[in-house]
């Protein structure tokens, strides 16, 4: 499946345009210049064409009345996006089958929200079945939330903290520890009944064991950015999954009788989108490659599930990095299992309200010179004190 998105209008973002969503895409640029937007739309869209698919299985399985209904007020509010609809907004998401079929779906201004037009249902042949995960900034708050949520009667801190804390509480069940050797210290989880306990402990000679909300910032940061990549890529179940979503509300319906599936799940195109907010947070630049590294490795070398995967950041030294792992794949080598597929890869720097590659033309490479303008700035006014 190929995808593509355009943006038009949109708060800070004035043209976006990718032909080509790549496997693994990041997007870097100054606070406020729309990257998390750019991945929240992404998400969003790929939300909506999942439950397209589910509709569009149902329907090709005879069951007429539909499952889902979209309600754009309510996924515009979740997403913090009401301030960012104008007058001439317009969004186009779009897919094309491995078939080569093209489905859509367009967003347009209507009113204070967005209208949501889908040119067709999904071909039988095209039916696709996908899980999103995004993973946002506000992940820091987890262990707080996890040690006193339940005293938090009714407590609510936005609809991206409470996916991405959904998202690691189920991966909890299934990981018990995580090695983080670019901080040399181990994740752990003690379960006790329905109540779960986060831990750090050393790795080194220094004996230690601690909460995880009395760790260091950059390890409470870092801990969902590889537990729920490592939880989608070895242990999620399509098949769980789907059960939950489809199968049980058919049941609770009475109408798993008339259900007559025109595909085994197992015949169903399959992937996992994983989109995180600025992985680099609280780390030292060199903690900041070791986690890529991990992160790598993880979706797209040790992995069950087909993983795509997108980044924003601010980090140079991230940017910088991707050059060595795309030399590595170049030269049939890697860094613990990381290295990147040059052809799956796209960099975009987002200023003022569009997109600039960062891919050089000539070079298998990215290009980096934009990064080196405050350092060089620095220098030169460094130099002109004399």
């Amino acid at each position: 499946m190929i995808e593509s998105i355009w943006i038009r209008n949109f708060g800070p973002l004035k043209d976006i345009k990718i032909d080509n969503i790549k496997p693994f895409s990041v997007f870097i640029g100054e606070s406020g210049s729309g990257k998390s937007s750019i991945m929240k739309v992404i998400a969003l869209c790929r939300w909506l064409y999942k439950m397209h698919n589910i509709r569009s299985y149902l329907k090709h399985s005879e069951i007429s009345k539909s499952l889902f209904r979209y309600r754009m007020d309510t996924y515009i509010r979740n997403c913090g996006f009401e301030k960012y609809i104008k007058n001439d907004t317009e969004i186009i998401y779009s897919t094309k089958s491995k078939l080569g079929h093209k489905y859509e779906i367009k967003l347009t201004k209507n009113k204070s929200s967005l209208n949501i037009i889908i040119n067709s249902d999904v071909r039988a042949e095209d039916i696709c079945f996908n899980k999103v995960s995004f993973i946002s900034e506000t992940r820091n708050v987890i262990p707080l939330w996890a040690d006193k949520g339940a005293s938090f009667t009714g407590g609510y801190l936005g609809f991206y903290f409470h996916e991405v804390f959904g998202d690691f509480d189920l991966a909890t069940e299934s990981i018990k520890d995580l090695e983080m050797n670019f901080l040399d210290v181990k994740f752990a989880v003690k379960k006790s009944g329905t109540q779960k306990k986060y831990s750090i402990t050393s790795r080194g000679n220094e004996t230690f064991e601690i909460d995880l909300k009395n760790s260091s910032s950059g390890t409470q940061n870092s801990v969902p950015v590889l537990l729920i990549p490592k939880y989608f890529s070895k242990y999620f179940s399509f098949e769980e999954a789907f059960n939950r979503s489809v199968l049980s509300y058919l049941s609770n319906t009475d109408r798993l009788t008339s259900f007559k599936p025109i595909k085994n799940l197992g015949e169903i195109e399959k992937k996992i989108f994983i989109h995180i907010e600025e992985p680099e947070l609280s780390l030292y630049p060199d903690a900041q490659c070791q986690l890529l590294n991990d992160l790598l490795s993880t979706c797209f070398s040790d992995n069950k599930n087909s993983i795509e995967l997108i980044l924003s950041t601010h980090s140079p030294y991230i940017i910088n990095h991707l050059n060595l792992l795309i030399k590595l794949r170049d030269k049939n080598k890697d860094i613990n299992g990381a290295s990147i597929q040059y052809e799956n890869l796209a960099v975009y720097h987002v200023t003022e309200g569009k997109l600039e590659s960062l891919i050089a033309q000539n070079e298998r490479l990215v290009n980096t010179n934009l990064l080196s303008e405050t350092i060089n700035s620095t220098y030169d006014q460094y130099n002109a004190l004399g």
